[in-house]
């Protein structure tokens, strides 16, 4: 009788982004690096992911538009860069990742040119979780970058 071979199916990215969400880590085959004293960090591939490939979660505290408000009135110019607002299901919230839990997903960099992923909100076990999906085929050793908006960011206007 002939070996069948048991192939493992491939997990779909929304549902590997709910995995990685409800586990709390980061996905292999991403690094941190230092860049410069500009951009600061930065997340960089280690191995190539295919357009629309889960990324990795923005994680962090979520807090309501009245504690985002509090904490930004009270946070250094430093810990301010990272937190993302955002609307869900009509409500303003925000992912407060100042606090550095060892996740990479607050370290990726604005490219409001040329991204190669897009952050977008999924609903795990009813909880809203930021995470990036890839745009386009990301080879090794390639940065990691997003639009990040309308936000005002200084290192825009260098050159």
């Amino acid at each position: 009788m002939a070996e069948r071979k048991l192939r493992r199916r491939k997990a779909k990215p929304l549902e590997e982004a709910i995995q990685f969400s409800l586990l709390g880590k980061d996905r292999n085959g991403l690094e941190c690096k230092f860049i410069n004293d500009i951009k600061g960090r930065g997340v960089f591939s280690c191995t190539e992911f295919e357009k629309g490939n889960f990324l990795l979660e923005y994680r962090g505290e979520l807090i309501s538009k009245e504690q985002f408000e509090q904490r930004q009135r009270i946070y250094h110019d430093a810990l301010k860069v990272f937190m993302f607002e955002f609307r869900y299901n009509g409500k303003r919230l925000c992912v407060d990742a100042g606090r550095d839990d060892g996740s990479l997903g607050r370290f990726v960099n604005d490219d409001h040119i040329n991204p190669n992923s897009k952050m977008k909100t999924i609903c795990v076990d009813g909880i809203p979780h930021l995470c990036l999906f890839a745009l386009r085929r990301i080879s090794p050793g390639e940065e990691i970058t997003y639009d990040y908006g309308d936000a005002e960011c200084p290192w825009r206007n260098t050159v």
